[in-house]
């Protein structure tokens, strides 16, 4: 189990640098950036995640393991790249949602099979309150 900051960003560098991403996606910071993305701290209950943005803490979840904490990392930077990939692929009337919710469900999942069924059900949770919609 990882249990330092150290080798929680070794793993997380390691994993993303399979990515496809831009550089910026695959920071691992350990102070606040207040640019909008996340930071990682150890507390006395484990990880903790948190974002800052121009000076205001946005999120702190507490009580990580390291697992979640890069789930949460990748989740992030694994979006990016399946909304990049949907804008490259738009097209007129389609639900990006329907291009999106898989690739980025793929790409997790070639990073940890279990990271990808997690995704899974997040995506079909957002979709049961907000289904796919298709103009026309």
């Amino acid at each position: 189990m990882t249990t330092t900051l150290s080798t929680l960003a070794s793993e997380f560098k390691r994993l993303s640098s399979c990515l496809d991403v831009r550089d910026y996606f695959k920071s691992f910071h350990t102070t606040p950036q207040h640019d909008g993305s996340p930071h990682v701290e150890l507390g006395n209950d484990g990880f903790e995640f948190v974002v800052t943005e121009r000076g205001m803490e946005l999120e702190r979840i507490k009580g990580l393991s390291a697992d979640d904490v890069l789930y949460l990392l990748l989740e992030g930077t694994t979006f990016e790249m399946a909304t990049d990939f949907e804008l490259k692929n738009r097209k007129p009337g389609i639900d990006g949602r329907s291009v999106w919710f898989p690739y980025q469900e793929q790409l997790m999942a070639s990073l940890k099979p279990a990271w990808g069924e997690r995704l899974a059900l997040e995506h079909k949770k957002i979709l049961e309150e907000h289904p796919i919609s298709y103009a026309g």
